[in-house]
């Protein structure tokens, strides 16, 4: 083995590595370097996620408002070009073509939909007491637990319920102190604000011009042409995973509603098109749906008026039917493998994002930015960690 080199200078350098070795310590020096990069990047994160959790409030009426946008923003710039290219008649059909659907939903649903939730609200304390009387009998060690915790199943009330729930709100949240309740009530003023200001975000973004991905390259002159022509493709996939996943869920979700609202009313769940158009709007969020849905129905279809195993076995029947559906034609013909997740990555990565973020903006954002990290790491594995080897 040769000890010493010699440059183009002819000036003999002395080399302790042979050709393999060297590769074999720019690979590990380069894992290195890209292990700390990843590091940076998961503690960048961490931190950007704690001030989100801490702005949420202000953020996420923002952020539902770029949703919508990227959702129905095809759709006003087909409005747009057809007409005469003017914003303010746009605007205005765009609105009358969101409010029609409501109408029509309200106009022919509505009376069913109020009256179904203001009897539910009035049997309240009625189902609770007959949950409190079938535990009493059927599970006496678990109904003797509960009382032991303080909660006395058998002396609740809707106006109870309210107390408990206000106290242990006001202990842990707003303190015994004024300053305490005020920063509560204007964080709840500030709240409520930012949803109502969601059609003025909406409006601008609209309105905008349209983003082109190519504008980012002026941004980062310093960087090499090949790695801002990577930046600008993982801006693109983003901003189309995002597109896809939200427009897509939005579909799944109107069809799961609708599916779980007759369903549910034809096994005679009470209030079930009530509850089951809003089990449908919830699985806006994946699964979100499903997983309240049968925490409060099968309750409902087992204590409740007319209760039975039997209704118990139709309302799962019906949650079965539904995700079966769901899984096999809704879902993959809808949204089919865009995303580039599966159902346990869905699961997991709403669970990881919704604690980093520590508000709903976390699971909001979950597939898409799970998604975009899925992408990322392909073009890493496929394009540079293969240069390295």
């Amino acid at each position: 083995m040769k000890t010493k080199e010699t440059d183009t200078s002819g000036i003999p350098n002395p080399s302790f590595f042979s050709p393999r070795q060297k590769r074999v310590v720019a690979a590990g020096v380069t894992a290195l370097c890209a292990a700390l990069v990843i590091a940076f990047v998961v503690a960048l994160l961490w931190a950007l996620g704690r001030l989100l959790s801490v702005v949420s409030v202000v953020v996420t009426p923002f952020l539902v408002a770029m949703i919508l946008t990227v959702i129905f923003k095809p759709f006003y710039r087909w409005l747009y070009d057809h007409l005469w290219r003017v914003h303010a008649l746009a605007l205005i059909v765009f609105f009358v073509f969101l409010l029609i659907p409501v109408t029509l939903v309200f106009g022919v649903f509505g009376s069913l939909l109020v009256s179904q939730l203001s009897a539910l609200i009035e049997s309240l304390p009625t189902f609770v007491k007959q949950v409190s009387d079938s535990l009493s009998e059927t599970m006496p060690n678990l109904h003797a637990f509960l009382a032991k915790l303080g909660f006395d199943t058998g002396a609740l009330s809707v106006k109870r319920l309210g107390a408990i729930i206000q106290s242990r709100f006001t202990m842990a949240e707003v303190g015994d102190t004024a300053l305490s309740y005020g920063i509560n009530v204007a964080m709840y003023l500030i709240s409520f604000i930012g949803w109502l200001i969601i059609p003025v975000y909406l409006i601008y973004f609209l309105t905008a011009r349209p983003f082109k991905s190519d504008r980012i390259k002026a941004h980062l002159p310093f960087l090499k042409e090949e790695i801002r022509n990577d930046i600008v493709y993982l801006v693109d996939e983003f901003l189309r995973i995002i597109a896809v996943f939200f427009r897509g869920q939005l579909i799944i979700a109107l069809i799961q509603g609708s599916l779980y609202g007759c369903g549910l009313w034809l096994v005679g769940l009470p209030y079930g098109a009530l509850i089951g158009f809003s089990l449908g709007c919830l699985n806006l969020v994946p699964f979100l749906g499903t997983v309240v849905g049968l925490t409060v129905t099968l309750p409902m279809a087992f204590f409740g008026n007319g209760g039975s195993l039997t209704r118990f076995c139709l309302v799962l029947a019906v949650f079965a039917c539904v995700m079966t559906l769901d899984n096999y034609f809704i879902t993959p013909n809808i949204q089919g493998k865009r995303t580039g997740l599966s159902n346990v990555t869905i699961i997991f990565s709403l669970l990881f994002w919704g604690v980093a973020f520590g508000s709903i903006m976390g699971v909001l954002l979950a597939i898409p930015l799970s998604a975009f990290i899925v992408v990322f790491w392909r073009l890493l594995t496929t394009k540079y960690f293969r240069e390295i080897a």
